[in-house]
């Protein structure tokens, strides 16, 4: 019993994480985003941030959305964190999200 109980058991949290990762509130892209990644450094002094080894400059009216909500504070956004963000037409980044650990780009692309 024991043998068929745990691998239908990590199957069933597998499935359960992606439908949870899918659920994301209204003020999240429907379309998905811009551009992901993962946090590499912020420099909140200099208003720069690292995203997968490549460097970017933030808006100083940049704004942070989390599943929990639709404003929050840019000291979420830290080493190690997933986000999709929104780089405007003055190629400064205006707009993050964060995004659980499990987010699958290929699923939720432009």
């Amino acid at each position: 019993m024991k043998k068929i109980f745990f691998p239908v058991l990590a199957i069933a949290v597998v499935f359960m994480s992606t439908a949870i990762a899918a659920g994301f509130p209204s003020y999240y892209p429907a379309k998905g985003f811009q551009n992901t990644g993962r946090v590499d450094a912020v420099y909140s002094e200099e208003s720069r941030i690292v995203i997968d080894d490549v460097s970017y400059q933030m808006s100083t009216s940049v704004v942070v959305r989390s599943l929990s909500s639709k404003n929050d504070s840019l000291v979420r956004v830290r080493q190690g964190a997933h986000v999709g963000f929104k780089v405007g037409k003055s190629q400064l980044i205006e707009e993050f999200w964060l995004l659980p650990s499990n987010y699958d780009k290929r699923r939720r692309q432009r």
